[in-house]
């Protein structure tokens, strides 16, 4: 399913993610040896476990309460309506919208479960070049996440 980002914020969270000096790993890069500061074994790692300097610059696809995307980069960037985190909901998945369709899109595309996939910086930023002056759009299912630039397997 295509979903579309405003381009604006996109950018705003790239260029927050590009300027921190450490970064918030996803589910996957904490059970990752290269971002643990030392090797984890026998238990669940923690953030406490990682070294957040390794984790490298780049935004989060985040299914939960609708689909979105967020920067890694810490501290996080507050959401000038008072959030912690400013985010961008994809269009088709924004639970403040008129329509309550938005869960529906996030089944569809994200599936059940909640959870985060990393995009490096350079994905993000040739996502950008590639969809033009519109919406940045990634085609994400339960599967696959797809640009126009992207294919990358979660």
């Amino acid at each position: 399913m295509k979903l579309h980002f405003d381009r604006a914020l996109v950018e705003r969270l790239l260029a927050h993610a590009e300027a921190a000096q450490t970064h918030s790993p996803t589910l996957d890069q904490l059970f990752s040896p290269a971002y643990q500061k030392e090797r984890v074994i026998g238990r669940m790692p923690t953030a406490d476990d990682i070294d957040d300097t390794r984790i490298p610059a780049g935004l989060m696809l985040v299914g939960d309460q609708g689909v979105y995307l967020m920067s890694n980069g810490k501290p996080c960037l507050p959401d000038p309506a008072g959030s912690p985190n400013l985010v961008v909901y994809a269009q088709e998945a924004d639970p403040r919208g008129p329509s309550d369709d938005w869960y529906d899109v996030k089944l569809a595309s994200f599936g059940g479960d909640d959870g985060a996939e990393f995009l490096s910086a350079d994905t993000i930023r040739q996502a950008l070049k590639a969809t033009g002056d519109g919406p940045v759009w990634i085609d994400v299912s339960p599967t696959d996440i797809r640009a126009p630039c992207l294919s990358v397997t979660k």
